[in-house]
């Protein structure tokens, strides 16, 4: 059975990216709240760094050419424990934030993790996987040479870092129902506790509530409900703007503990630099749009149950369409030879 992707609310049309992704989220409130270069510069520096080859990264030249216009940033949410950002963790959350330099338009391009492409060395297989065979050089890899994409750069958080970051803000508001209540309680709560070494408790009643950080990872976690990956998605996004409203009311004090708690369990290759020269661009950036990736599936069920586009080719063609503008887009020819490859081997082709 085919499923179509979900577009962000309306409402959410124009509103700041300060707090949809982490790492926009850090500048624009580095930016604001700082005020000078040293305090910027040394929050940064607690950020965890680290150098990747763009020869390694599978950028085709005609796409490069094609997107110049645009900074592609790949967002990894791990399925890890603290400090652990390498080979070995999977990325349960994939989101490219894509940042139209001209225009200053930002789209969020939602990849779900049960997507079934071509790893390179590891043959088709759970794009989730991608960042656990070969860490984040291989999942943006998988990216380019899959979607058509020119990423260069990424950020990764566990959600250790997520749970950390919640409580540090005195918990956030989430709209919790009765499906999702019971399978926290059931399956995630009790773990992430554990997982993590903070304190929490149940779910004890359904609607608009006040949540720890346990609470609030576990609700990024909730797959087996109506909308399965594609809700799931949902919910991150829901998660870090929810977060992103609860610190716009802190005290400059309060924001200063927030960043001394998480900026230490970001893991990226954007420098220190880099990150400041974007701040005067980034108080323009304006949401305009989220789309869900890829926009037509179809369960296979080989080794494992998996998301297979249907098909890649004519996915890539509508992300190019409606996230670049590219009317009349030509999908390369290494996303057509994967195209055939899924095909043939799931047998999907419509």
């Amino acid at each position: 059975m085919s499923r179509k992707h979900e577009q962000v609310n309306e409402k959410r049309k124009g509103m700041k990216i300060l707090g949809i992704v982490l790492i926009i989220l850090l500048i624009i409130i580095l930016g604001v709240g700082a005020g000078s270069y040293w305090y910027v510069n040394d929050k940064l520096g607690k950020m965890q760094h680290v150098t990747i080859d763009e020869d390694q990264l599978k950028i085709d030249e005609q796409v490069e050419e094609n997107l110049s216009e645009y900074r592609n940033i790949a967002v990894f949410a791990l399925d890890s424990r603290a400090n652990e950002y390498g080979v070995g963790n999977r990325s349960d959350g994939i989101i490219v934030v894509s940042i139209n330099n001209k225009t200053k338009e930002v789209k969020l391009l939602s990849v779900y993790r049960d997507t079934y492409l071509q790893i390179e060395g590891h043959g088709l297989d759970k794009i989730t996987h991608a960042y656990a065979y070969g860490g984040a050089p291989l999942a943006i890899s998988t990216l380019n040479s899959n979607l058509d994409l020119n990423i260069k750069e990424f950020v990764a958080v566990n959600f250790d870092a997520v749970a950390e970051g919640v409580n540090a803000l005195g918990g956030i508001e989430l709209d919790i129902d009765s499906q999702e209540m019971k399978i926290m309680n059931r399956e995630y709560i009790d773990y992430t506790s554990q997982y993590t070494g903070l304190k929490s408790n149940h779910i004890s009643k359904t609607g608009m509530q006040l949540v720890d950080g346990v609470q609030a990872v576990s609700y990024c976690r909730v797959r087996y409900t109506e909308g399965g990956d594609y809700k799931r998605t949902e919910r991150m996004r829901e998660v870090i703007t929810a977060m992103a409203d609860k610190l716009k009311t802190k005290s400059v004090g309060e924001i200063n503990n927030f960043l001394d708690i998480v900026l230490p369990k970001v893991y990226t290759n954007i420098s220190s630099s880099s990150i400041i020269s974007m701040v005067p661009s980034a108080l323009g950036y304006k949401i305009n749009g989220s789309v869900g990736w890829p926009y037509e599936v179809r369960g296979y069920t080989g080794a494992a149950w998996y998301a297979a586009p249907v098909n890649l080719e004519e996915n890539v063609k509508k992300l190019h369409q409606e996230v670049f503008n590219e009317e009349n887009y030509e999908p390369t020819e290494t996303v057509k030879e994967i195209s055939n490859k899924i095909i043939k081997k799931t047998g999907f082709s419509k």
